[in-house]
C-alpha cells in the first residue's frame, strides 16, 4: 500500500506550520528633571530631538518635560529594539512620536531609521509611554518577519 503523498509545504518550516513572526523589544527610562535642566538651559538642542509636531505638542501640555522625556524614552526604546543604537546616518528625528485620534501613541519612522526597519523586515511597530515620581519610561515593540524572510 502506498503513502499519501505530502502536501506541498514549500517555504515553510518542516512542521509545514508558518514562521512566527520575530519580536524585538526595546525599553528605556529617562530622568524627567535632566530634560527640564536642558529645556531651561538652551532650547536649541530640542531642534535636533524632536520634530516641530513632537515639540508642539508637549508645549501644549501642563508639564512639557514630562512629555518631552517620555518622547525621548520612545526614541531611545525603538533604537534598542532595532538593536542598532544612533547610527551612521540616523537622526533623532528619525523617529517621530504622535498620538492618533483616540490618543494613543504611535512611531512614525523616517530616514535611516526607516530604512533599517526595513531591512529587519519590521511590519508594526507599537510604542508604549509614561511619567511618574521624576521619571519617564518607555517600551517599543517591533514585530518583523520570520527569521530568513529578511536578513538581520
Amino acid at each position: 500500500m502506498s503513502r499519501p503523498r505530502p502536501e506541498n509545504t514549500a517555504g515553510l518550516p518542516a512542521g509545514g506550520s508558518p514562521a512566527p513572526p520575530r519580536l524585538r523589544v526595546g525599553t528605556d527610562v529617562v530622568a524627567i528633571a535632566r530634560i527640564d535642566e536642558l529645556t531651561s538651559a538652551d532650547t536649541g538642542w530640542q531642534d535636533g530631538i524632536f520634530t516641530a509636531r513632537e515639540l508642539a505638542y508637549c508645549r501644549r501640555r501642563r508639564r512639557p518635560a514630562d512629555h518631552l522625556a517620555a518622547r525621548f524614552a520612545a526614541k531611545e526604546a525603538v533604537l534598542k529594539a532595532l538593536g542598532t543604537g544612533m547610527c551612521a546616518g540616523m537622526e533623532w528625528t528619525d523617529i517621530e512620536v504622535v498620538n492618533d485620534r483616540a490618543g494613543r501613541p504611535r512611531a512614525r519612522l523616517h530616514g535611516e531609521v526607516a530604512a533599517t526597519a526595513e531591512r529587519l523586515g519590521m511590519q508594526q511597530i507599537d510604542i508604549s509611554m509614561t511619567h511618574s515620581a521624576g521619571i519617564a519610561l518607555a517600551q517599543a515593540l517591533l514585530v518583523c518577519a520570520p527569521e530568513g524572510d529578511n536578513e538581520s
